[in-house]
């Protein structure tokens, strides 16, 4: 999967000004940098990843200082009728984020893959919603992570995602840039509802899923842990 395809898109349709896209594949070495860090702190494979060329933003409050950024998601969805986990990294965040940025978020993201793996490889899953036709979990952003402490080995990238996420992500330097580099020249912004947050998939679709079994064994672990 090239993870730049929704942007060249956005290009070629003229949402997106070349010379910004031009900016954001060339720091794309970087955000590459940041995944393989949260892979090697944690001995796993990060999930495919794309870039997402418009700004998700939350409805409510009567400025973008109210308005609550998506700067990264995890986007479980179906493929040829299987499921599959990719992380959604916006543009923005690739444009105008610092190193220490794209670590946390990157990291960050990858707690939110591997609680969701665990939930979904559960049997509990299958058995809790037996009478529905669809699966659906619907839960606070603190709440869908495991513990960065006991998924990761780097104590600097412990520290650092204890820093930005206080449970949301705390950066007001990237969220001045991005309010004047991005929303107030009028690029693209998507926004989006309370179902932003909720996973919504059919039964079948979450009972034949295969994930990586390396993700599903230490995510059983990580529960585990917590349950001791």
């Amino acid at each position: 999967m090239d993870p730049l395809i929704l942007l060249d898109q956005a290009v070629a349709e003229e949402k997106v000004p070349r010379a910004l896209a031009k900016k954001v594949r060339s720091r794309m070495g970087a955000l590459g940098a940041s995944v393989e860090r949260a892979e090697k702190a944690s001995g796993l494979r990060y999930p495919q990843y794309y870039i997402e060329p418009a700004l998700p933003v939350s409805k409510g409050g009567e400025g973008y200082g109210q308005m609550g950024v998506f700067f990264a998601r995890v986007v479980p969805t179906t493929v040829s009728g299987a499921l599959t986990i990719l992380v959604q990294f916006t543009a923005a965040l690739v444009a105008y984020g610092t190193k220490g940025s794209l670590d946390a978020i990157a990291a960050h993201e990858f707690t939110h893959y591997v609680e969701l793996v665990r939930k979904l490889s559960s049997k509990n899953v299958l058995s809790d919603e037996v009478a529905s036709t669809l699966y659906e979990a619907s839960f606070a952003d603190s709440e869908r992570t495991v513990p960065a402490k006991l998924l990761f080995s780097d104590k600097a990238l412990v520290t650092l995602l204890s820093r930005k996420f206080k449970p949301e992500l705390v950066d007001p330097a990237l969220s001045k840039k991005v309010e004047d580099s991005w929303v107030a020249k009028g690029l693209p912004v998507r926004l989006v509802g309370p179902e932003a947050n909720r996973v919504r998939l059919e039964m079948r679709v979450v009972a034949g899923a295969r994930f990586d079994p390396d993700v599903v064994r230490r995510a059983s672990q990580i529960e585990g842990m917590m349950g001791s």
